[in-house]
């Protein structure tokens, strides 16, 4: 079964890049959830600077509408992490007035990069008051669409964004989730609260536990944690079957002329 660690978060006011510095274990899977204000487009990528380098993928699509010119997103790393040393994570926000990101390790996994994102959804400019609720989608190759509820053996991540100086969100209780972080800053008011839950999820609609007091942006992000069988590797059985089923097809087409 798969198990979550909350690496770290760097979240602040502060213009430019980010960075979070954390020691991974070997085999890791890595999602980063990076935040901006003041950037149209939001985060331009995510790298570190493990030995065996990597690079990062977007999952799905920008979520907007929060803070001034706030951009939510999420990254998935395209390889298992190779070594456990200590790791500097890297969001290039240049030009942002404040931002982030925060970094999730997922044991357990063994699918990699944008395949092991079996569903993916969110919300931008969520309406104030009302409380969020990322709707999983399928994954189709690198889109989503089709309402997917999610498999309980699966790792859930969820995240909220905001106008205020803390984001002061409520996590999801039924099932229940884990807060990783909650907090914000004020020029502009940017909050941010990510959550997660290693199992136990089957819904797909993610209900938080309160409503947000500012307009928001949310993500909700299903990570495959099943292992994946392939039968036909070195399988003489189906080898056989394919060919009795080639020759059956030549005989029949014979047969017919």
């Amino acid at each position: 079964m798969a198990a979550v660690t909350y690496a770290g978060t760097t979240w602040n006011t502060t213009a430019g890049d980010k960075t979070v510095v954390a020691t991974p274990a070997v085999g890791d899977a890595i999602i980063v959830i990076a935040g901006t204000s003041g950037l149209a487009g939001g985060t331009i990528s995510v790298s570190d600077n493990q030995a065996v380098a990597s690079t990062y993928t977007q999952i799905d699509v920008d979520r907007t509408g929060f803070s001034t010119t706030g951009v939510l997103t999420a990254w998935v790393r395209n390889s298992l992490i190779t070594a456990a040393a200590s790791t500097t994570w890297t969001a290039t926000q240049t030009s942002s007035s404040g931002g982030g990101l925060g970094v999730i390790r997922i044991s357990g996994i063994s699918i990699v990069g944008l395949g092991s994102i079996r569903g993916s959804g969110g919300q931008s400019t969520g309406t104030a008051g009302t409380t969020p609720a990322p709707v999983l989608l399928g994954r189709v190759g690198t889109t989503f669409s089709g309402t997917q509820a999610a498999l309980t053996t699966n790792v859930v991540v969820s995240v909220v964004c905001n106008g205020a100086t803390a984001a002061s969100m409520t996590v999801r209780s039924s099932p229940a989730y884990t807060e990783d972080f909650d907090n914000g800053y004020s020029t502009p008011g940017t909050g941010m609260c990510i959550s997660h839950i290693a199992s136990g999820e089957t819904a797909s609609t993610i209900t938080w536990g309160s409503t947000s007091a500012t307009a928001f942006a949310s993500i909700a992000i299903e990570v495959d944690a099943s292992v994946p069988k392939y039968s036909w590797v070195g399988d003489s059985a189906a080898s056989n079957r394919t060919l009795n089923d080639f020759q059956q097809m030549a005989v029949g087409r014979a047969a017919t002329r």
